[in-house]
């Protein structure tokens, strides 16, 4: 009867996680842009009311942190020159969404859990292999898709570029997925099906035309080594560095990047080049609004253009392509020591759980380091689809902790 009692209500979460799961496969081969909705339903359908009125009497304080720091950033757009609240509602929406998902999930137990876990490891291996297979017969099968269902045209760069983009957004959740999986498989005496993963995971990355994706892979396989050897001092560090990014890349990217000689830059690939140009530029940008940034989306306004390698590019194409400068550009200094904060918390509590195992501690690592790559070399920081997928991958890792504190 106690088993029972301690296990009621599993169900509905359980049932909640493994269909979530089901349809991440499919947004991992479809370009990673659907899965949103399907998790912030999850969350609704999932969310754990109970546990989270528990946190009355002790409310964790990194949690409160971030949630005053997504609340600055939603109040910033009221002096954004951006004027549509788009962006804000769906911040507003989307993110409790996709923590309730994460959140309930982590509290299945007993059966529920296993199924779970099961459904997350059989999602990990069906977006890497699906992946994989794309990446041996060049997009053939996303290609045709486009072909034959959005009427693209056969044969134009065009046409090439949307499949490359679709992959390589789908690689995104694939690299994010693999790492809590493989532990997950590890720690059921399947360590060579762990490594195979890994593997195809690591061949896929290199494929689609985006770098940040074999960069990401290999900053979270270095990363997890060594949480796996030294748990605790590893996580401190991990996110002490994120943390820190957020504060010290502001203040010193743009200027590095304008200080490169002109033979360095030459030297470098035109992506690279290009990208020091935005760095650069939003460096002069941040500076006339310091303290309060010029809010919430202004990067969809603030913009300008130069001729680099003989085309004209844009210096702010909608975002900055680096987490720590678009957060000071838009939300200035009082967002960034809030997301520094919140950070460090957060950081300090996982390294100090009772019940951190090393291959929860691995996988954490994963997902920390992979996730701030992508965001830090590419993607834009409010993008929710890339949230919904770092929801579900901290999800996965819930399941790694130790069955008994640590001594």
């Amino acid at each position: 009867m106690t088993v029972s009692f301690r296990h009621q209500g599993q169900t509905r979460p359980g049932i909640t996680a493994i269909t979530v799961m089901f349809f991440s496969a499919m947004a991992a081969a479809s370009g990673g842009l659907s899965l949103p909705p399907f998790v912030a339903l999850g969350g609704i359908i999932a969310i754990p009311w109970r546990q989270i009125l528990d946190f009355r009497e002790n409310p964790p304080w990194e949690a409160v942190l971030f949630l005053l720091f997504f609340a600055w950033v939603m109040v910033s757009w009221t002096w954004s020159p951006y004027e549509k609240p788009d962006q804000a509602i769906k911040l507003l929406v989307g993110i409790p969404l996709y923590a309730s998902f994460a959140f309930a999930i982590s509290k299945l137990r007993g059966k529920w859990q296993s199924r779970v876990e099961a459904a997350f490891v059989f999602m990990a291996f069906a977006a890497s292999i699906y992946l994989f297979a794309e990446f041996v017969i060049n997009g053939d099968a996303t290609l045709a898709y486009k072909l034959a269902v959005e009427n693209a045209v056969a044969n134009d760069q065009h046409t090439l570029n949307q499949v490359n983009r679709s992959l390589g957004h789908g690689a995104l959740l694939s690299i994010l997925f693999a790492g809590p999986a493989a532990a997950l498989a590890w720690r059921e005496g399947g360590p060579l099906i762990g490594l195979l993963l890994i593997t195809i995971t690591g061949i896929m990355s290199l494929g689609f035309g985006l770098e940040v994706n074999s960069v990401a892979f290999l900053g979270g396989l270095f990363a997890a080594t060594c949480a796996y050897f030294w748990p605790r001092g590893a996580l401190s560090a991990t996110f002490g560095a994120i943390s820190g990014a957020f504060v010290v890349v502001p203040l010193t990217l743009p200027s590095v990047a304008g200080a490169l000689p002109a033979s360095v830059r030459a030297a470098l690939p035109e992506s690279w080049d290009i990208r020091l140009e935005i760095w650069q530029f939003t460096g002069e940008r941040l500076a006339e609004n310091p303290w309060l940034g010029w809010g919430l989306d202004a990067g969809r306004v603030i913009d300008a253009e130069a001729e680099i390698r003989g085309t004209v590019q844009s210096l702010l194409p909608l975002h900055p392509h680096n987490a720590p400068l678009q957060v000071w550009l838009e939300t200035g200094a009082f967002g960034a020591v809030l997301v520094m904060f919140a950070i460090v918390l957060l950081g300090g509590r996982i390294a100090g759980a009772p019940r951190l195992s090393r291959l929860q501690a691995a996988a954490i690592s994963w997902v920390a380091v992979t996730y701030f790559t992508f965001i830090f070399f590419s993607y834009g920081v409010w993008q929710e689809w890339h949230m919904a997928a770092l929801a579900v991958a901290v999800a996965g890792t819930t399941f790694l902790s130790a069955k008994s504190p640590a001594r």
